[in-house]
């Protein structure tokens, strides 16, 4: 049999109408161990926003749903717990507690569902979420009902790193971002990242990038970086580390350095034929871990594709990848049209909003000398190619906002006629939005 376990329950400001009937409740199900009201300090958004840290989608939502003000708390042990591999709220699976679920659930059933009751389903959880909301650790709960006052202490960032042997994806923790030794900035001013900066992160080369308008991306990076890396540890870097400030406004990721250069560089030196299978052979694994992941890079070319010191190719850049199962855009890409349809991909041809990372990994070998081995892997991908594709074409303002932006570059074509390589960049980006709902 388990262990006892402690756990909490929140029965936010828009959930106490409903607190008598809860708190008559949980003893039936598990033992009742402290009860009280708290209150965080300051504007009830940011106090969201840093308690949730990155896991929170919207704080004026919240505050909407939950409402500001006095809320309860309920500190329970669990003597029996039960665990089970579950999809909790449409999340990603997770190891839960199954008693501390159903209350969850059946509470915010009560409460006029909105979110509006939280409960943590793992000892880390708990161990986490206490401290916040009691200022007391875990352990002093352990040994009993700590002495008051309880005031939350709320954190100012949230960091997750990760484990090394076996790789492990690491559990966001309130915490400072890692620390980087002999930082420094090699690139600024990129039109989504802030900067990008390279260093040391325990002993480890590693790469920072940054980013204060695409927040979520940069937590999606590690995600889909950590996923690959799980199954095909030779074809991405090790992702490290990546931080999220609570107030919402930045974000960082920390992956292993790729010592070498990049595909397109190789390219224009010239492959040899052992090279090219060697880097074919890449292709098909990293192939295989996208289809076994359901992940989509959509922005997969040889400037993405950097040769290391173990001699493989490593896919970089996974900050705006997606699970074809799950699919979610970060909120500034889905309000910037234009690079989300125009900038960013690489399977023009295609069509706008259409992205295939096996036609994108076939146009990459068709660069290479084409040796037995390389058309091997070519015809295995185009096999699978029409399994892989994945649509979200622009609607509504995007579609018109396109529409718009093709005349213009069509007006703008008469003008720079004379113009070689601003003629040629703009009838790129011409090609690029023109289709038959254009035409």
């Amino acid at each position: 049999m388990a262990e006892p376990e402690l756990h909490l329950l929140v029965l936010w400001p828009k959930a106490l109408r409903a607190a008598r009937r809860i708190l008559a409740d949980v003893p039936n199900r598990v033992e009742l161990v402290w009860t009280g009201e708290l209150r965080f300090p300051g504007d009830p958004a940011l106090a969201y926003r840093r308690f949730y840290g990155p896991t929170l989608p919207s704080s004026r939502r919240k505050v909407a749903n939950c409402g500001s003000g006095t809320f309860r708390v309920i500190v329970v042990r669990d003597m029996n717990p039960r665990y089970e591999l579950t999809d909790d709220g449409g999340r990603a699976p997770a190891v839960c507690n199954l008693t501390l679920l159903e209350m969850k659930n059946l509470y915010r059933k009560w409460t006029g569902h909105g979110h509006r009751v939280h409960s943590t389903l793992s000892r880390e959880e708990f161990a986490r979420d206490v401290e916040i909301l009691t200022g007391r650790t875990a352990a002093e709960w352990e040994r009993g009902v700590p002495a008051g006052p309880f005031e939350p202490r709320l954190p100012d960032g949230w960091t997750a790193e990760s484990s090394m042997e076996p790789f492990a994806a690491g559990t966001c923790r309130p915490a400072p971002a890692p620390q980087i030794e002999g930082a420094r900035i090699f690139l600024e001013n990129k039109y989504i990242n802030d900067r990008f900066l390279e260093g040391t992160w325990k002993g480890i080369p590693c790469v920072v990038k940054e980013s204060s308008k695409a927040v979520w991306s940069i937590r999606n990076e590690y995600r889909m970086n950590a996923a690959i890396y799980a199954v095909a540890p030779d074809v991405v870097p090790m992702p490290l580390a990546w931080s999220y400030a609570a107030d919402g406004k930045s974000s960082s990721v920390v992956t292993a350095k790729v010592a070498g250069p990049s595909l397109t560089e190789l390219l224009a030196r010239g492959i040899t034929a052992a090279q090219a299978d060697s880097f074919a052979a890449d292709v098909r694994t990293l192939a295989c871990a996208l289809r076994k992941t359901g992940i989509l890079h959509r922005d997969l070319f040889s400037d993405n594709l950097l040769l290391d010191a173990d001699g493989h190719l490593k896919a970089i850049d996974w900050q705006l990848a997606i699970d074809r199962s799950r699919p979610h855009e970060d909120p500034w890409v889905v309000r910037n049209w234009k690079f989300r349809y125009v900038v960013f991909g690489v399977n023009r041809e295609l069509g706008l909003g259409v992205w295939n990372d096996f036609a994108a990994l076939r146009s990459v070998l068709a660069r290479f000398p084409q040796t037995d081995a390389v058309r091997a892997v070519d015809a295995e991908l185009a096999a699978s190619e029409p399994e892989m594709s994945y649509a979200d074409p622009p609607r509504g303002y995007a579609r018109f906002g396109l529409w718009v932006y093709g005349w213009s570059l069509r007006i703008q074509l008469l003008f720079h006629t004379r113009r070689y390589r601003k003629y040629a960049q703009l009838e790129r980006r011409w090609r690029t939005v023109r289709g038959d709902w254009q035409s």
